[in-house]
């Protein structure tokens, strides 16, 4: 993949506020974590290997590529977690409406994704910490964030 110069900068930038290079990025398209906190746009996230990163950015309402005015807009309170790798306890799929009820109550009831559940529903990754705290990704790929929590 070529990267636009904008592109370049804004990852060295991330690499000097971590302190080292980034082995792992991706985007999820949803965002949740178990108080509540949620972003329908979707999050970046990034580790250097002992750090995963969640940072959210603004975004201007668009349909069709057509940038839409809100009638009420809402003030934006930028989002930016920093979790040490070690402090995840489990990592896991949990159905996507399971994980909606989670951030409706503020606490983590959502169910692992069985066999049906993951042909027939729409799932989520769930990373759990050490205090209970969790987090819910719609992400495309499992496997690369497993590998990076469990080296």
């Amino acid at each position: 993949m070529v990267l636009d110069d904008d592109t370049i900068a804004f990852l060295k930038e991330r690499e000097e506020k971590l302190g080292g290079e980034l082995i792992y990025r991706a985007y999820a398209t949803w965002y949740g974590r178990n108080d509540g906190e949620e972003r329908e746009y979707g999050v970046f996230l990034y580790s250097d290997g002992k750090t995963l990163v969640i940072e959210d950015f603004e975004r201007t309402p668009t349909i069709l590529g057509i940038r839409v005015k809100p009638r009420v807009k809402k003030e934006y309170i930028k989002l930016e977690h920093f979790l040490p790798l070690q402090s995840v306890k489990r990592i896991d799929k949990v159905t996507r409406s399971s994980a909606d009820k989670s951030l409706s109550i503020h606490k983590d009831v959502a169910k692992n994704a069985n066999l049906f559940d993951r042909i027939f529903r729409k799932t989520v990754i769930r990373v759990t910490l050490d205090d209970g705290t969790a987090y819910y990704f719609e992400l495309p790929e499992l496997k690369k964030l497993e590998k990076l929590i469990n080296n």
